[in-house]
């Protein structure tokens, strides 16, 4: 666990130091650190690099300026309950999305030459006989599985499958600069796992400086457990709205 906060922390500094904000830091490191634990995996280098390069990686594409319409490819993520609408958002501006990159950013393209609307949606599949159910299911109507992030699955197909000819494209909107899309009740639920983080490592802290202090302890003990069962039923909830679909607002 320490090498894992060892990870996090560096990762964190290096992701200030590039000029990102602080609230995407938090929220990036937070989601990061879910993943992990999500995937069953200990090792935070094998999954995602060295700290230096991964936040190289997260924070390379970010743009000074918005670039012109002609742009062909564009990076981009958001929360659990953005997703949707941010894809059907840029899917009607002609964003194809390719895949999701190993960071669960939205890998789209764009030909101006011949540029077309898109419409996704978001299901979710646990196991492999899940997800190839899930695809067989939607395939009959044009869907497309375009990518995986855990257990996210989502799909694309044009829009002209749903509104015809009104799927063209005559003019092209440039991209934001922006790339990372976080709504209020996603930071509200960041906010929360962070506060019951240094809960439980205040806790521990105290327990460790007054010792076996009999009027305390109890109280400590009663802090440092709660803390991190507040973080897991925090993720528990996320996944549940994720189960019930529930979106910003």
């Amino acid at each position: 666990m320490s090498e894992q906060s060892d990870y996090f922390r560096a990762l964190a500094e290096r992701l200030r130091a590039s000029g990102m904000p602080p609230g995407e830091v938090a929220a990036n490191v937070a989601e990061l650190t879910g993943y992990l634990a999500e995937s069953g995996s200990t090792d935070p280098y094998e999954e995602f690099g060295a700290p230096e390069d991964f936040a190289a990686r997260l924070t390379g594409g970010r743009a000074a300026q918005e670039p012109g319409a002609e742009a062909e490819t564009w990076k981009w993520t958001a929360d659990i309950y953005t997703d949707r609408k941010y894809l059907n958002h840029y899917g009607d501006q002609g964003w194809e999305v390719e895949g999701l990159d190993r960071l669960g950013r939205f890998v789209c393209r764009r030909d101006p030459a011949a540029a077309m609307r898109w419409e996704y949606r978001r299901e979710t599949g646990n196991n492999a006989a899940e997800r190839e159910s899930v695809t067989a299911g939607l395939a009959p109507d044009g869907w497309e599985l375009c990518g995986q992030w855990m257990f996210f699955m989502y799909f694309k197909r044009p829009k002209a499958a749903s509104a015809g000819p009104a799927a063209g494209l005559d003019e092209l909107v440039a991209p934001p600069a922006k790339q990372l899309f976080l709504s209020d009740r996603y930071r509200g639920k960041v906010k929360q796992m962070l506060a019951a983080a240094v809960v439980s490592g205040t806790a521990t802290a105290t327990a460790v400086h007054y010792g076996g202090d009999s009027v305390a302890y109890p109280a400590l003990i009663g802090a440092a457990v709660a803390a991190p069962v507040g973080v897991a039923l925090a993720w528990q909830r996320i996944k549940r709205e994720v189960a019930q679909g529930v979106e910003d607002a």
